[in-house]
């Protein structure tokens, strides 16, 4: 064997295990999420983004934690790199001095106060049980500017779940309840005639930012490639829902396999409706000032005390639609 033919050979080794390692390597990559609760509808998108985001070499490994502020403490602490949780929990997080940013939307605000039909207005529910899942979540500024606005004072109970919620207001163990759609379909079903929809709240305030996506800021800054490979997956799944609704149906009963498959319809359906799943990420400036202003207003956060620069960063979803375009 000549040198130069040697040479040749020990050089095609070193690209052939350099590529080897190097695939090895992003197959590799790993990146741990922290979901605020067991997991529901409006997680589907995400779901089906990890799944596609592992043929990319990122493998997301999730956790989902019994209540919101487990998973944003989790983020905190370095134990997730990324996880989702209500926009005011992540803010909250910030004005008492944490490093974290809100990144881009998982669900709008899908809330809907469901009472029985006994009770026509919300001044009714002054003294009554109304339960929300804990403090420092969406379900409490929505209930708690309720109170605000129509000047009443009610029996707070919290419970946390909105379908433990659902099944305590059909035992007439509560008055009234915020509740995610599926939950309100439910109990609608259930018991036909008995409850109706009080407030909704997605109608009243569709400024108002639901459960977001964030990170602590210096692991957006260490990781930006990754942090948009992951919005940009996300985006995609939204846009795939978007274009063919008949996706969330399709994988429901494979990633939920507890939702009624009666119900998955008319709640795939409203989902659409309401536009649930923003397919440009919905951390807009203005929806993200909108809603600072709107949990001063209830009390759950002191005047002027977060700016949106403070609390959000949109700078990799930018990035992501420059690439992908706006819809």
């Amino acid at each position: 064997m000549t040198k130069q033919v040697a040479a040749a050979i020990v050089g095609l080794l070193l690209v052939t295990g350099g590529f080897l390692w190097i695939g090895e390597a992003r197959a590799q990559k790993k990146l741990r999420f922290a979901y605020p609760s067991s997991t529901d509808m409006g997680d589907i998108p995400s779901l089906l983004a990890w799944d596609q985001l592992k043929k990319r070499g990122i493998d997301v490994i999730p956790t989902f934690f019994p209540k919101t502020d487990l998973a944003v403490q989790a983020v905190v602490a370095g134990e997730s790199d990324v996880g989702s949780a209500a926009g005011i929990a992540v803010i909250k997080a910030v004005e008492s001095g944490m490093n974290l940013r809100i990144l881009g939307e998982q669900v709008r605000n899908e809330w809907q106060l469901v009472t029985p039909v006994s009770f026509k207005d919300p001044k009714q529910l002054d003294g009554k049980r109304v339960g929300y899942h804990a403090p420092i979540t969406v379900t409490e500024a929505l209930v708690k500017w309720m109170a605000n606005h129509y000047r009443i004072n009610p029996n707070w109970m919290i419970i946390p779940g909105s379908d433990v919620r659902a099944e305590a207001l059909m035992r007439g163990q509560l008055d009234a309840t915020p509740a995610e759609i599926s939950d309100v379909l439910t109990i609608l079903n259930a018991k036909p005639g008995q409850f109706h929809i009080l407030i909704s709240y997605a109608k009243v305030f569709p400024q108002l930012i639901g459960s977001m996506y964030f990170a602590r800021g210096d692991y957006v800054q260490k990781n930006g490639a990754t942090v948009e490979s992951v919005l940009e997956a996300i985006l995609d799944a939204h846009r795939s829902v978007e274009g063919r609704p008949a996706l969330v149906k399709e994988n429901a009963q494979r990633l939920l396999p507890q939702t009624k498959p009666e119900l998955v319809d008319a709640i795939a359906a409203t989902y659409k409706d309401l536009r649930i799943w923003d397919v440009n990420g919905g951390a807009s400036k203005d929806r993200g000032e909108a809603s600072i202003r709107f949990f001063e207003e209830s009390g759950l956060l002191k005047k002027g005390a977060v700016s949106f620069q403070q609390s959000f960063d949109t700078a990799p979803l930018d990035r992501v639609l420059k690439k992908i375009g706006r819809k």
